[in-house]
């Protein structure tokens, strides 16, 4: 054991991990005032054997994940202020058309994250920058010059000497072999030289992972992969160079390869080969493995052999092309070094659910190894997610996102392996997974198949995202459609229009078996449902109540359909995927203790059906045992009664702006209750419709917000436009927080805005910027949901901003693929202001 002192008997905090997650966590844990932090890794300091150790470094901060973003843009500015990291710029360069026409988008995303100083670059330009590359094979590149090269060991290496300087002790060569859990909490880290008795355990063992896992057991969906990193030879072409990396690093995704300098010598990393998939059980223990554990043989046949599935040339060959002065180099350095990716290539972060105080930090890159150690220190010390004080969304690598068939080793590798492969590929948000399909499947799959169902994946659930038997719709309605560029057609459909226009003529059926119906009851129920949500929840046995659930500091992190069923018993209805798992841990983390509350998640055991559009009384009256005219069954009401032989929960509730029902029921009832229904509205237009038209232009439409799209835990429900649902005579969870914002005022608001031009179409994660300014403007916001409004003819984009921005007639500008749309600020909603619809 290498240690500072003897290994402590106790510790308030043990984190597994010497890397730079595990390092940056430490160090931010010290900042804050943490004394008692304990270190441990089972390699030397700091060169530990993990991913750190031989990681090349390189850091790009743009990605279409704002989360991603920010934290590499975080993790740029601390490794630079501590002394290990280069800014040196880097350099995306596009060798297809279809590249460049991303690489445009993706500076939209950086102006709209804050990154500053990213522009385009032509082929010569890149060439000015990088004089290896061939500019005759390229279009053109994205440069960002706060890029660059993190030294993981020198950074973690500086991190140490600040957290130690705060108390926090460092010890190497200790490999810890178990995790004591006792009483639903972490108890101790045991490790082959003795036990630490702690309050908590943070993991940031990235590959080792799962390993970890299993001793708490705990399902850690991540798998370890190897790709190829070689250093060439010394090249006559950067002879001279004084510095180890001197210009700009380089990537070329079109083949999934990157590039850095090494002195007058130039390293290529690629991942264009076969998935080199590792389970952790495999990874060699330091005294085995001959480099380090993270570290394996380099394999030839994947760099000289076109062997990745879907591009046809060798690592070798695409670099020879754009770089030719390595064409039949030789290399002094070669192997294939892991790293780890979950199913959905997102990192794991947060505190176990059932075990109390253990938590992790996983499936991290260098390139946001700082911030996300920064997170972890805010989070546990304030049970709030933050970075740099500021409120973070960090559902999208939450723990709790994952569903329970993710903890099977057969799902993570096969997706996995899959986000492996698409890496650096071009991929639309709206392409589907290719693998682990089926797995979840609501009562209605058999009817949505016969009707064409397009399904995509959701929380492993197959979602019907339109109907190939509505194809006809579109001759019926002669729907004159803005044009779309191919990339916005994917995974889109003009079918979509057509089922909207429908749903607002006639009728639609929508499935909403994925969707969460948390049953709240006992004799605490009541005063428990006011603490969790802003409104008013003193509400009639019948009554349905609309609320945001907000954390400490007052940020969304949900809003749900409250309905009270009887004097001690609710129905919070919420979302499906990620926001059911998440959604339903938080609110069983603020039960009560004494028993007076029981919680029951209907994830399975309930399907639900959506009845929208003008004709939906006409259609389940014939088979309702109640009556269900405006009189006796009012918006925001729900009964329990019989829907001809089916037990139904009835909620008169609309996403869509329409009259309709929303009609919950076991699952064993699902297939007849579709079958009686949609025979019912035969004689009535009604057509099923999917995924797009719902969640899309129908809500949109009406101006109705999405978790996680357009609220998120980021902002207040003042910031969110959401206000209406807040009220201060009752108490709740992060009131405090919400009479601050409303004495101040908030800066920011979420506006609803129209584009000018009616005809064009723009995408989400685009900047806004003053209407009368240029392009090198600072962004005011970005476009967080965007679709057309196929009823009222509207391009329409929602996106926070300025508040002085937020009136009704200013005029801003949103920049897409290099060109700028005018739009105009608008009262919302855009369809049926006066609710005409809905309550009729």
């Amino acid at each position: 054991m290498s240690s500072e002192s003897s290994l402590p008997e106790t510790a308030g905090t043990v984190v597994v991990g010497a890397g730079c997650v595990g390092c940056s966590a430490a160090y931010h844990l010290a900042e804050r005032g943490r004394e008692d932090v304990v270190v441990l890794d089972q390699g030397p300091l700091f060169e530990t054997g993990g991913s750190t150790s031989h990681a090349p470094g390189l850091v790009f901060q743009t990605t279409g994940s704002e989360f991603m973003t920010k934290l590499a843009n975080y993790t740029q500015e601390l490794y630079t202020d501590l002394g290990g990291y280069n800014r040196c710029g880097g350099i995306e360069v596009a060798y297809t058309p279809e590249r460049w026409d991303y690489l445009k988008r993706k500076r939209e995303y950086g102006r709209a994250w804050g990154l500053e100083g990213g522009e385009l670059l032509s082929p010569e330009e890149v060439a000015d920058e990088v004089p290896l590359v061939d500019p005759e094979v390229i279009h053109g590149g994205y440069y960002v010059p706060t890029d660059g090269r993190a030294d993981g060991v020198v950074a973690s290496e500086r991190m140490a000497e600040h957290a130690r300087e705060g108390g926090a002790r460092f010890f190497g060569e200790t490999e810890v072999v178990d995790l004591d859990v006792e009483d639903g909490s972490i108890s101790a880290v045991v490790t082959d030289e003795g036990r630490i008795d702690c309050e908590e355990a943070l993991i940031c063992t990235n590959i080792w992972g799962p390993l970890f896992g299993d001793w708490a057991d705990v399902d850690v969906p991540l798998t370890p992969c190897a790709h190829q990193y070689l250093v060439s030879e010394p090249l006559e072409e950067l002879a001279g160079a004084t510095e180890e990396v001197e210009q700009p690093i380089l990537r070329h995704q079109d083949f999934s390869l990157y590039y850095r300098q090494h002195g007058d010598s130039y390293g290529i990393g690629s991942y264009d080969h076969d998935p080199l998939l590792v389970d952790p059980e495999d990874i060699l223990a330091p005294e085995e493995s001959e480099r380090m554990p993270s570290i394996r043989e380099f394999t030839a046949e994947h760099f000289y052999e076109p062997t990745h599935p879907d591009i046809d040339r060798s690592a070798a060959d695409a670099t020879a092309e754009l770089l030719p002065a390595l064409e039949g180099v030789e290399f002094d350095d070669a192997f294939n070094g892991m790293f780890s990716f979950t199913p959905d290539g997102m990192p794991i972060m947060g505190e176990t659910e059932d075990v109390e105080g253990l938590w992790w930090a996983l499936a991290v890159w260098v390139t946001q190894s700082g911030g996300v150690g920064s997170v972890m220190a805010e989070w546990m010390d304030e049970g709030v997610p933050k970075l740099d004080g500021e409120r973070l969304d960090v559902s999208s690598a939450h723990l709790s996102r994952f569903q329970p068939h993710t903890g099977s080793r057969a799902f993570t590798k096969d997706r996995g392996g899959q986000q492996y492969q698409e890496v650096y590929q071009l991929i639309h948000p709206n392409e589907q997974p290719r693998n682990q399909r089926g797995l979840r499947r609501s009562p209605f799959y058999e009817q949505q198949k016969e009707l064409g169902a397009e399904f995509v994946s959701s929380g492993g659930w197959e979602v019907p995202q339109w109907y190939e038997a509505n194809e006809s719709l579109l001759e019926e309605y002669d729907l004159d459609l803005p044009e779309r560029s191919e990339w916005q057609k994917t995974g889109w459909s003009p079918i979509q229009a057509a089922e909207h226009r429908a749903v607002r003529d006639n009728v639609g059926i929508y499935d909403l078996s994925r969707y969460t119906g948390i049953e709240v009851a006992g004799p605490g129920a009541p005063a428990f449902v006011q603490r969790l949500f802003t409104n008013d929840m003193d509400t009639d046995v019948g009554q349905v109540r609309y609320a945001p659930m907000c954390d400490d500091t007052g940020g969304v992190l949900a809003d749900m359909a409250v309905t009270r069923l009887a004097e001690d018993r609710f129905v919070l209805t919420t979302g499906g995927g990620s926001s059911s798992t998440l959604h339903t841990r938080w609110i069983r983390e603020q039960a009560p203790e004494d028993g007076s509350v029981s919680i029951d998640a209907h994830v399975s055991d309930q399907c639900g059906l959506g009845v929208w559009g003008p004709k939906a009384r006409e259609v389940l009256q014939p088979l309702a045992e109640e009556d269900l005219s405006a009189e006796e069954f009012g918006y925001f009401r729900a009964k329990e009664f019989y829907l001809d032989s089916i037990p139904v929960t009835a909620l008169r509730v609309s996403y869509v702006g329409e009259l309709g029902w929303e009609l919950y029921a076991p699952s064993e009832y699902g297939g007849k209750l579709w079958d009686l229904v949609w025979e019912a509205g035969q004689d009535h237009g009604m057509i099923a419709f999917g995924n797009g038209a719902f969640l899309g232009s129908l809500r949109i439409e009406k101006g109705f917000r999405l978790w996680g799209t357009d609220v998120s835990p980021e902002y207040d429900p003042y910031e969110a436009g959401l206000g209406f649902a807040v009220d201060l005579d009752t108490d709740f969870i992060g009131k405090e927080a919400l009479v601050d914002a409303r004495e101040t005022g908030v800066s920011r608001n979420l506006a609803c805005m129209t584009l000018d031009d009616e005809g064009a179409i723009v995408d989400s994660g685009k900047p806004i910027v003053d209407g009368g300014g240029g392009s090198s403007e600072e962004a005011l916001g970005y476009v967080a949901a965007t679709d057309y409004g196929y009823s009222v003819g509207e391009s329409i984009a929602y996106g926070y901003l300025p508040a002085e921005y937020v009136e009704p007639g200013v005029g801003v500008t949103i920049e897409y693929e290099g060109e700028r749309y005018d739009a105009t600020v608008r009262e919302e909603p855009r369809y049926d202001p006066d609710r005409e619809k809905v309550l009729g």
